[in-house]
């Protein structure tokens, strides 16, 4: 069922990269809060609560500390430099919604955006993942502590998430949004017994789905953010954002414990290939957006076009990841992250 919840996660992350592009193609503008954004954007939160899980799940009572950090290390920074300077080799977006920190000269912009992730629209959330691992013995007792104790430091960890003002460059508060997600899959691992019969339940699905949408509505309702430097509302669209993945991470796995019970074929390969499908993407989709400039495409639905480009950017990726594994074997890994 995880590895279905990991192949949908991928799909949704680069479904919601794909809207925005259009605006140079079409002159229609998706900004992070579109009715569509609004309901599925946020999956890359799923991969950190999949990572909490399966450290639970799997690592903790195998690996050090040590251990996880040098696999994860292994596994994420080799593709991740790969790809963050194929896309600023060839000038492909940089930045993280047009921001990109400057330091006066041109290797010091290119370290600054490989230590913040801003070198495509997609590497940002990869150093604060890797910062998380540093945290790894906290973490090991928080999954053996008690239930309470457990709740309590989800709370905090949910109002620090809401209330720290979010930036691209703020590590800290970056660090402590995926720190509640990357935890509450561990909890989740913990108690996964009592808590899947209930998110399973037909009226329980029902109100997480009411609750998806109701808060999807009100983040857009809430409209585009302040920019970033400035005064935030009491409240803002991206608080609404934290509850909302949460909502969605509950609903996805009562709707794939409820009505997935065997293993998907599709959805297993596109879980395998999950990690590569997230850095191969990026400089696909973008490269799709500069050829599609070419063709004469500007009365084209602004959603069509989204639609077109996601279908395509997935396709592309997939080759790219068979041909780079027939070639390459084991160590496409270390390009490609598949």
């Amino acid at each position: 069922m995880f590895d279905h919840l990991r192949a949908i996660a991928i799909m949704m992350v680069i479904a919601t990269h794909c809207p925005p592009p259009t605006s140079t193609l079409t002159g229609f503008t998706f900004n992070e809060h579109h009715p569509i954004i609004s309901l599925l954007a946020g999956a890359t939160t799923i991969f950190v609560f999949l990572a909490g899980f399966f450290y639970e799940h799997i690592y903790r009572r195998r690996w050090t500390a040590l251990a996880l950090l040098r696999h994860r290390a292994t596994m994420l920074i080799p593709p991740y430099l790969f790809i963050s300077l194929l896309l600023i080799a060839h000038g492909l977006e940089p930045g993280v919604r047009g921001l990109s920190p400057q330091s006066g000269s041109p290797l010091g912009d290119v370290a600054l955006w490989l230590i913040f992730g801003t070198a495509g629209p997609a590497t940002w959330f990869v150093p604060f993942i890797l910062a998380l691992l540093l945290f790894t013995p906290g973490f090991a007792r928080f999954a053996t502590a008690p239930p309470r104790i457990q709740l309590a430091i989800l709370a905090a960890l949910l109002v620090l998430g809401i209330a720290a003002p979010r930036h691209p460059f703020a590590v800290g508060a970056n660090v402590a949004h995926f720190a509640f997600y990357y935890a509450f899959g561990i909890f989740w691992a913990v108690h996964r017994a009592r808590l899947e019969p209930v998110v399973r339940r037909g009226p329980v699905l029902v109100l997480l789905a009411l609750g998806l949408a109701g808060a999807a509505a009100l983040q857009y309702a809430i409209g585009a953010p302040a920019l970033y430097g400035a005064p935030e509302p009491l409240l803002h669209a991206r608080d609404i954002m934290v509850v909302r993945k949460i909502i969605l991470i509950a609903l996805l796995i009562g709707v794939l414990s409820r009505w997935v019970a065997r293993p998907v074929a599709p959805l297993r390969v596109i879980a395998e290939l999950s990690f590569g499908l997230f850095f191969v993407h990026q400089p696909v989709l973008l490269w799709l957006v500069r050829a599609a400039k070419t063709l004469p495409i500007a009365g084209m639905s602004p959603a069509l076009l989204a639609v077109v480009l996601w279908v395509a950017t997935v396709a592309l990726s997939l080759l790219i990841l068979a041909a780079g594994r027939a070639l390459l074997g084991r160590h496409a890994k270390l390009l490609l992250g598949a």
